[in-house]
C-alpha cells in the first residue's frame, strides 16, 4: 500500500478527529455511568477534559475538510478553493461535520451544575455517531442497515476508548475503594457494550467484505485484519483488567492500583492504534463491496 503525502495527512486528522469525538462523547458516558462514585475533584477534571476533546474534535474536523479538498487537486491551493470545499461539504461531510458540531456544544453541557444534563448524554450520543452519516457504510445499498450497525459499533467505540482517560484520571487520584468501585461498575457494562460493539462490527464487516476470502484476497481484508489483531490485543488487556485487577482493587490491594495505570497507558496506546488503522482503511481501501 503506497501513502503520499495527502493521504498520509488525511490519516492523521482523522485520527485526531476520531479521538476527539470518542473522547468527548466517552467522557460523557463516564460521568453518567459513575454518577455519585466520582469524586467532585476528578469531575471538574473530567468536565474539562470533554471540553477539550470536544475542540480538538471540532478543529480536526475542520482540517480534514481542507487537506480532503487539498488531496483532490494534490495542491494546497485546493485547500482555500471555495466551489471544491463546497463539494466535500455536500458530499456527505457537510452533513455529518454538521452533526458532530451539534453533538459537541450539547456534551459541553457538563459544565452546567446539574451532575450530568440529560442533553449532554444526547449530544455524546449524536457526535459518537455523526461518522456513520458518511463513508462507506452510505454507499453500500440498501444502507440502512449497514448505518444502523455502524452507529451501534461507533457507540461502543465512544463508550469503551473514550472512557480510558476518566479511568486514567480517577485512578491517579481517589482512594482505592473508589477506583474499585468505578472499575467494577465500568467491567459490568462494558461486558454488554463491547459484546454489542463486536456484533455490530462483524455484522458491518460481512457486509462490507462480501465473503470470508476477501480477508487475504483483498488489500482492505489484510488491512482489516490488521485492525483485528489490535483489537485482540485490546480485549486481553480489558478481560486482564475485569478478572484479575478488579478483583484485588476491591480486597483494597494498593499494588492493583499501579497495574491499573499501566494496563491504562498500554490501552490508550492500542486504542490509539486502532483508531489510525480505521483512518486508514476510509481513506486508502474501499471494501471489497463497493467494487
Amino acid at each position: 500500500m503506497s501513502l503520499n503525502a495527502w493521504d498520509a495527512a488525511l490519516i492523521a486528522v482523522k485520527t485526531v478527529s476520531y479521538a476527539g469525538t470518542f473522547g468527548c462523547a466517552g467522557a460523557v458516558f463516564f460521568l453518567k455511568l459513575g454518577g455519585a462514585l466520582v469524586a467532585s475533584e476528578d469531575r471538574r477534571r473530567i468536565r474539562r477534559l470533554v471540553i477539550g476533546a470536544g475542540a480538538l474534535s471540532a478543529l480536526a474536523g475542520g482540517a480534514q475538510l481542507l487537506v480532503t479538498a487539498g488531496s483532490m487537486t494534490d495542491a494546497a491551493a485546493g485547500m482555500l478553493d471555495g466551489p471544491l470545499l463546497r463539494m466535500v461539504w455536500q458530499a456527505g461531510a457537510g452533513r455529518a461535520t454538521t452533526v458532530r458540531m451539534i453533538g459537541l456544544v450539547l456534551a459541553a453541557l457538563v459544565l452546567l451544575p446539574d451532575r450530568t444534563p440529560r442533553l449532554a448524554g444526547v449530544g455524546a450520543v449524536m457526535a459518537a455517531t455523526s461518522f456513520a452519516w458518511t463513508g462507506h457504510a452510505r454507499s453500500l445499498h440498501p444502507d440502512a442497515l449497514p448505518i444502523v450497525l455502524l452507529s451501534v459499533h461507533l457507540l461502543g467505540v465512544a463508550f469503551w476508548l473514550g472512557a480510558l482517560m476518566p479511568l486514567a484520571i480517577v485512578a491517579r487520584n481517589a482512594e482505592i475503594s473508589r477506583i474499585a468501585a468505578l472499575a467494577a461498575r465500568f467491567g459490568a457494562s462494558a461486558v454488554f457494550v463491547v459484546g454489542g460493539l463486536l456484533a455490530a462490527g462483524l455484522g458491518l464487516l460481512w457486509l462490507m467484505l462480501g465473503g470470508v476470502t476477501e480477508l487475504w484476497d483483498s488489500a482492505y481484508g489484510r488491512d482489516v485484519m490488521v485492525k483485528l489483531a489490535l483489537v485482540a490485543g485490546l480485549l486481553s488487556l480489558a478481560a486482564f483488567n475485569k478478572l484479575r485487577l478488579t478483583p484485588r482493587l476491591s480486597g483494597g490491594d494498593i499494588r492493583a492500583v499501579r497495574s491499573l495505570r499501566t494496563s491504562i497507558r498500554l490501552e490508550l496506546l492500542l486504542g490509539a492504534a486502532i483508531l489510525a488503522a480505521t483512518a486508514t482503511l476510509t481513506t486508502v481501501a474501499g471494501p471489497p463491496a463497493l467494487g
